[in-house]
């Protein structure tokens, strides 16, 4: 008998219980995951501090300070999340806002390292 693959819900519900896994019990103990790009290069990727502003979030906490630039992106992130999971395709819209995230997160990545963000 073939066996079904996961449907979105249960792949969502799988990643959600392994990020809570990784931010309640795994980190206090001490595990982290590196950020590859900054142990070769001496320099934070647009995605570094994500982890840390996840888990202020999670512990009710709004700390911004940790990524900026993913605290701005973050509308467009949820608009762009949205109308992927409402529509299934990606269309025009989507593709824009796609290749605009690109580009902002790249630029962050530059800014903040020429300015220490």
């Amino acid at each position: 008998m073939p066996r079904k693959r996961p449907t979105l819900y249960q792949t969502g519900a799988g990643l959600l219980c392994a990020g809570l896994l990784y931010g309640f019990v795994l980190i206090p103990l001490g595990v982290r995951i590196p950020c590859l790009f900054y142990r070769f290069t001496g320099l934070r990727c647009p995605g570094c501090g994500v982890t840390d502003l996840c888990l202020a979030l999670l512990h009710g906490h709004f700390a911004p300070g940790y990524n900026w630039g993913l605290v701005l992106a973050s509308p467009a992130l949820v608009w762009l999340l949205v109308r992927l999971w409402k529509n299934g395709a990606c269309g025009k819209a989507e593709k824009t806002v796609s290749a605009a995230l690109l580009a902002f997160l790249l630029a962050w990545g530059v800014v903040r390292n020429l300015w220490g963000l």
